[in-house]
C-alpha cells in the first residue's frame, strides 16, 4: 500500500549494527514502501517531533541495545510501539517497558501476518495476542483496585490482587498462574501481606479482605 495514504508513518528502531534486518527487508518488498531507520539515540531528540511515529522493534535486538541506553523514552506518548521476533512470552514487566504496546509478533510469525499487523496499526487498530490482552487487562484492573484498599494499609498492587485472589479461594499455584509469577514470589508477598495486616495465615487474611475490600465484577 501506497506509504503517502497515511498520516501515521513506521520507524524501525534499531542499532547501528543490524541496518540490514532480514525481517524489514521482507516487510518493504511486501507493503511496498520503505521503513526508515531510527536509531535509539535519535529517539531524544525526536520527543517532541513527528508525534505519529511507530516504533517497529526487534525483540532480540532490544535486549542488546536497551543495556546501552537505559532511559530510552518508549513510554512517552508520542511513539506507539511494535515488537517482532519475539521468542516467548513475555512477563508483564516487560510489556509495559514497551509503553504504548500496539503489537506483538513471535519468531514463527509469517511475513504476510506482520505485514498485515503493521497495516492495521497504522490505521488504528490493536494487534495484540488475546493472552498478552487479557494480562495487560488484569494488571490495569489492579491498578484500579488499589483504590479500594484501606488508606491505613499500604498494600501493594501485586499484594491487592493476591488478597483477591485469597477471596476466592484460590490456592498458591494457581495465584502464580493467573498473576504470571513462580510460586515462590507468591509466597514471598503473602509473607509480607501477613505482616501488613497483622494476621497468621491465609484464611485469616482472606477474612480481613471480604471485610475490608470491595468485591471485583
Amino acid at each position: 500500500m501506497p506509504k503517502n495514504i497515511y498520516a501515521r508513518t513506521i520507524y524501525f528502531l534499531c542499532g547501528e549494527n543490524n541496518v540490514n534486518n532480514t525481517t524489514i527487508g521482507q516487510l518493504t518488498k511486501y507493503m511496498g514502501y520503505t521503513i526508515p531507520r531510527l536509531r535509539p539515540e535519535d529517539l531524544f531528540q525526536t520527543l517532541h517531533q513527528h508525534k505519529h511515529r511507530i516504533l517497529l522493534i526487534d525483540h532480540e535486538e532490544y535486549t542488546q541495545f536497551k543495556s546501552q541506553i537505559r532511559e530510552l523514552p518508549l513510554v512517552n506518548r508520542s511513539f506507539e510501539t511494535i515488537i517482532f521476533n519475539v521468542p516467548c512470552r513475555l512477563t508483564t514487566d516487560e510489556l509495559l517497558a514497551f509503553g504504548h504496546l500496539k503489537g506483538i509478533f513471535s519468531q514463527n510469525a509469517a511475513i504476510d501476518d506482520i505485514a498485515r499487523g503493521c497495516e492495521g496499526i497504522i490505521n488504528g487498530e490493536n494487534w495484540l495476542p488475546r493472552k498478552v490482552d487479557a494480562q495487560l487487562l488484569f494488571y490495569y484492573r489492579s491498578v484500579v483496585e488499589t483504590q479500594t484498599a484501606p488508606a491505613t494499609v499500604d498494600l501493594t498492587a501485586r499484594e491487592i490482587q493476591i488478597l483477591r485472589c485469597l477471596m476466592i479461594g484460590a490456592s498458591n499455584t494457581q495465584i502464580a498462574e493467573d498473576m504470571f509469577i513462580s510460586e515462590f514470589t507468591v509466597k514471598s508477598h503473602l509473607q509480607k501481606i501477613f505482616k501488613k495486616l497483622s494476621v497468621r495465615n491465609r484464611v485469616q487474611a482472606a477474612a480481613w479482605a471480604k471485610q475490608h475490600m470491595h468485591p471485583t465484577y
